[in-house]
């Protein structure tokens, strides 16, 4: 099935992943023995006898409210890479759907719990800019610690987030989803580096929040999930993207797998003695 570029608007592109990723069967939402969830439980389980008894419901929510999160700075690094040249209500568009669908399909508990999530993404950009990697100027071997340096440092770095507050409240004027927004921002682009930063700051949060105290297997293991959420989601929009649709993807996906399963009979078909 050759590729096309997707036509899909915002809304479609978002609704169809919580529809299938998250709300749908088999999804990170799905508690069912079908679900994402109780695979994530027991993997978990496996390598730290702590998070053995934990609040399925709870803990589905958080995984939820992570989830869209990742899915929301995963869209941004898409656009960021992909759409340099397209309007900026691209960018805002995501997070006003989001807040809107959730609130209509009766789930504006996961919005709120989204919040620490976001809050993570904050810790994530202190951890960049205060790591070896960051803050350095370009031909200094050792970092300069001085009062003056951090200090025009984080001036410039408050300026510039002033300035998304402005230029993101021009597209729209609902100031929770401009603050979260710029937690996002500033998080991309999304590197290993950084990825492995917010998997373990995303991972703590979930601990924290159901009460947990894992072990570093444990956390580990967390972390795992963490990322594979975020790679879903840039993998589901790389194929809507390259597909035009969810559909079109899955569909794409099956015929090289049944294309796969005739040659390899074929081989053996000719092979056998």
């Amino acid at each position: 099935m050759p590729r096309s570029k997707s036509k899909l608007s915002t809304d479609e592109v978002c609704q169809t992943y919580y529809e299938t990723q998250i709300f749908g069967p088999g999804g990170a939402g799905d508690a069912s023995q079908v679900g994402f969830f109780p695979d994530v439980r027991i993997y978990l389980e496996v390598r730290d006898a702590s998070f053995k008894g934990i609040d399925v419901s709870t803990s589905t929510n958080e995984l939820i409210a992570a989830n869209i999160e990742l899915f929301g700075l995963a869209w941004l690094d898409h656009q960021r890479e992909f759409n340099a040249d397209s309007p900026d209500n691209l960018i805002t568009e995501e997070i006003s759907f989001t807040k809107g669908y959730l609130t209509h399909i009766g789930r504006e508990d996961i919005w709120e719990r989204m919040g620490a999530y976001n809050d993570a993404l904050a810790t994530t950009i202190a951890d960049s800019i205060n790591s070896d990697g960051w803050g350095r100027f370009r031909d200094v071997s050792t970092m300069i610690y001085d009062d003056e340096y951090k200090e025009l440092r984080d001036k410039e770095f408050i300026d510039r987030a002033t300035d998304l507050e402005e230029h993101f409240g021009r597209q729209t004027d609902d100031g929770e989803c401009v603050n979260r927004l710029i937690f996002r921002f500033l998080t991309i682009p999304c590197d290993m580096q950084k990825v492995t930063a917010l998997s373990q700051n995303i991972s703590l949060v979930f601990a924290e929040r159901l009460g947990l105290d894992p072990k570093p297997d444990g956390l580990f293991a967390l972390q795992r999930i963490v990322v594979g959420l975020y790679e879903n989601a840039v993998g589901y929009l790389g194929s809507a993207r390259d597909y035009g649709s969810y559909d079109a993807a899955k569909s794409a996906r099956e015929d090289l797998l049944q294309g796969l399963i005739r040659w390899a009979k074929r081989r053996l078909l000719h092979n056998d003695p």
